[in-house]
């Protein structure tokens, strides 16, 4: 009996560790990149997602997701930095539907973006590593603008913090050494949701106690926004004077989305987006608008979020959100205008 059991538990360990490719994502290491001052997922490695979509992500120089050419190729072209968090990122979609290859198609080669998105990241990451590549003596990493994803207003209406990074030398060591599925059945076990929570074992029976949702007045609202309003400002000012190159923001929130059953299509936060403008507008920056587009792409049946193996119009922004997103970077007026000057040269 226990010779059979030990047999059946190498058997099954084999046969998950030899499918396990097809259902569970890679665990890469990461590096630290001395010219963004940020650890990122290994250069020249492959990054395998099984979450939403099934990808598989080739990461470039400087730990750039999906873009593996070499910027130096095409001296003429336009160098756009593209800054976000994992919706930025692209991983749960093939290299050549991300916003980088897009971009490129679309521009037919004039524009070369370079994302340097990372999940997790806000602005105080994004200006942190803009600091540090401006530093940096390195005359391969042009940048000729500077293209900001805004999905969540979380990432912008945040104090102004030294950014802390999450690099960890146990994970490091367990990405190279032990298969992905032992290191996703632990994670599993130890943490919930997206990873970053630890788990809180139970082990009683009934009900799990939940924290009462609590109605918030209108008036909280408003002082909630004020108070959004003034982060994002400190924000944006500290930018304005850290780069001379152009910024030009993407506003692409998470609507259209399945809400609860219903589609939803009005912008929560369209007050503060408003505000949001007047205040680009005072420091030259550019605002890109894709709510109607995403908005009318949805309508047509073509929704720009969400998966076959998940739910449409939920989580991360498909191929067709990307095309959207890379359509509207690369006929930017702003942008277009720094091709005709870089033509002129």
């Amino acid at each position: 009996m226990l010779a059979r059991w030990i047999a059946g538990l190498v058997a099954g360990t084999t046969l998950i560790g030899i499918t396990s490719p097809w259902f569970i994502r890679s665990y890469v290491p990461r590096v630290m990149e001395p010219s963004r001052k940020v650890s990122v997922l290994q250069p020249e490695s492959n990054y395998r997602w099984r979450s939403e979509g099934y990808a598989t992500t080739r990461i470039g120089r400087w730990g750039m997701p999906g873009q593996t050419a070499n910027p130096s190729a095409n001296a003429t072209a336009i160098k756009l930095a593209l800054w976000g968090d994992s919706q930025a990122e692209g991983v749960c979609v093939a290299d050549d539907e991300k916003i980088a290859a897009c971009v490129s198609r679309q521009s037919s080669g004039k524009q070369f973006l370079m994302p340097f998105a990372r999940s997790g990241d806000d602005c105080n990451d994004w200006i942190e590593q803009i600091n540090s590549l401006a530093s940096n003596a390195n005359p391969s990493i042009r940048i000729d603008a500077h293209v900001f994803l805004v999905v969540e207003w979380s990432d912008w209406c945040i104090d102004i913090a030294q950014p802390i990074e999450r690099e960890s030398g146990v994970v490091n060591r367990a990405s190279r050494t032990l298969p992905a599925f032992v290191i996703q059945a632990i994670r599993n076990a130890v943490t919930v949701g997206d990873g970053n929570q630890t788990r809180s074992l139970r082990f009683r029976p009934g009900p799990v106690e939940t924290e009462p949702k609590v109605q918030t007045p209108d008036s909280d609202h408003d002082a909630q926004t004020a108070t959004q309003l003034a982060k994002l400002a400190g924000q944006l000012d500290r930018l304005h004077e850290l780069t001379p190159v152009p910024c030009v923001f993407v506003y692409a929130p998470l609507i259209p989305a399945i809400v609860a059953g219903e589609n939803q299509t009005q912008d929560p936060h369209a007050k503060l987006f408003a505000e949001f403008q007047r205040l680009c507008l005072g420091y030259g920056f550019a605002v890109i608008d894709l709510r109607q587009q995403l908005a009318d792409s949805a309508d047509r049946g073509d929704w720009p979020r969400g998966f076959h193996n998940g739910q449409f119009g939920v989580g991360h922004y498909n191929a067709i959100g990307n095309q959207i997103i890379a359509t509207a970077i690369a006929d930017n007026q702003l942008i277009q205008a720094l091709d005709r000057d870089t033509a002129k040269d």
